[in-house]
């Protein structure tokens, strides 16, 4: 039986089509399912980084370089920690991709309390912070 073709697999692909060969980020507990893809695939190389802010100026180093650059990090702590990276790349019109895994859709329209969120149910507080201009 084949193997569904997955979004994290049309991500990954779509990433190396655009001439990302290596992803920059920090494993953490909603970005494992999309990690065991990216160590699968045949032209996307994981560099898992000490930390979020060191893996956001890596991905902007490498995009400066090759074209663009790509960031993984998880839900909550893990956005924020890079978003002073991400914010020198945007500034300077440095094209990075920031993918941040998150808790399931299911979770998150049942507003269940769980870690890196506020406490409130509300998982869009740090999507707003972020994608405000």
């Amino acid at each position: 039986m084949q193997t569904p073709y997955s979004v994290a697999d049309y991500l990954l692909d779509r990433l190396a089509g655009c001439g990302v060969g290596h992803l920059f980020g920090v494993p953490g507990d909603y970005n494992l399912q999309f990690l065991d893809h990216v160590i699968e695939h045949p032209n996307v190389c994981w560099v898992g980084c000490a930390n979020e802010l060191n893996a956001a100026y890596a991905a902007d180093g490498y995009a400066r370089v090759s074209g663009v650059g790509a960031l993984l990090t998880t839900f909550g702590v893990g956005e924020l920690s890079a978003i002073n990276g991400i914010a020198g790349s945007y500034a300077e019109y440095v094209p990075v991709l920031h993918i941040v895994g998150a808790p399931c859709r299911g979770a998150q329209r049942r507003g269940e309390l769980m870690h890196h969120t506020l406490g409130d149910g509300d998982f869009q507080h740090f999507f707003t912070v972020c994608s405000r201009r």
